[in-house]
């Protein structure tokens, strides 16, 4: 298989990632293996191809704020875990300024270490969306914007919200990335975020991080996308 033929449809299908948020993951996926693909590798961005010829009618709508007072960040995280032949995981999550106004962020990346457990994987996710979080409310301060806070991030995994909000009896178990869960509850405790827990089968941010395309998989782009 060329890799040239294969990166160029590769950079094509990333630049279009930009207004098509639900080829995110499997373009994503995709980038993984650009170092030496395979015929089936390539098959599998032809399958994108074919998904984006079908749903060509599929628009990315971002609504217009009615006030500029009280505009909140609302934000979705998800990570799966040992997805990768390296065992590291995928962080998936998005950024709106109101739920169902559409996402004008979406981040779907492999992760750079290893995680030794879900809970591990999950709160990398939200680290990493924490950072892009505190660089977004900068921003618009600097634009004169004034945001409400904190902002709300929707995770659907019980021991990251307890660990990341109030005292756990587990944490002797986490020490391995304390420090990642300490800056996190600095940063709720400063109320610039604040977690709350969802349903998985609620969190639109799920697939962000994994390729299979199940019953939930177009309402949760829709959402993404602004159609809902």
């Amino acid at each position: 298989m060329s890799s040239t033929k294969y990166m160029r449809l590769l950079g094509m299908l990333m630049y279009l990632t930009r207004t098509r948020p639900d080829i995110m993951t499997a373009t994503s996926f995709a980038g993984t293996k650009s170092h030496n693909p395979t015929t089936a590798d390539y098959d599998d961005l032809l399958d994108i191809v074919e998904y984006i010829r079908t749903t060509r009618d599929t628009t990315y709508k971002l609504y217009k704020c009615t006030t500029e007072k009280n505009i909140q960040l609302t934000c979705e995280v998800d990570a799966s875990y040992l997805t990768h032949k390296d065992s590291k995981g995928h962080t998936g999550y998005c950024m709106g300024f109101g739920w169902g106004k559409g996402a004008f962020f979406n981040k779907s990346q492999k992760q750079s270490v290893v995680t030794t457990s879900s809970t591990h994987a999950e709160m990398r996710a939200i680290f990493s969306l924490t950072k892009d979080i505190l660089f977004v409310i900068q921003l618009c301060n600097d634009m004169g914007i004034d945001l409400k806070h904190p902002a709300i991030i929707l995770e659907d995994n019980s021991a990251v919200v307890t660990m990341a909000t109030e005292e756990a009896s587990y944490l002797k178990k986490c020490r391995h990335f304390i420090m990642v869960i300490n800056y996190e509850r600095e940063q709720v405790e400063a109320g610039m975020v604040e977690i709350k827990k969802v349903k998985g089968e609620y969190n639109n941010a799920d697939i962000l991080t994994k390729k299979v395309r199940d019953k939930t998989f177009a309402v949760k782009a829709k959402h993404i996308m602004g159609g809902m």
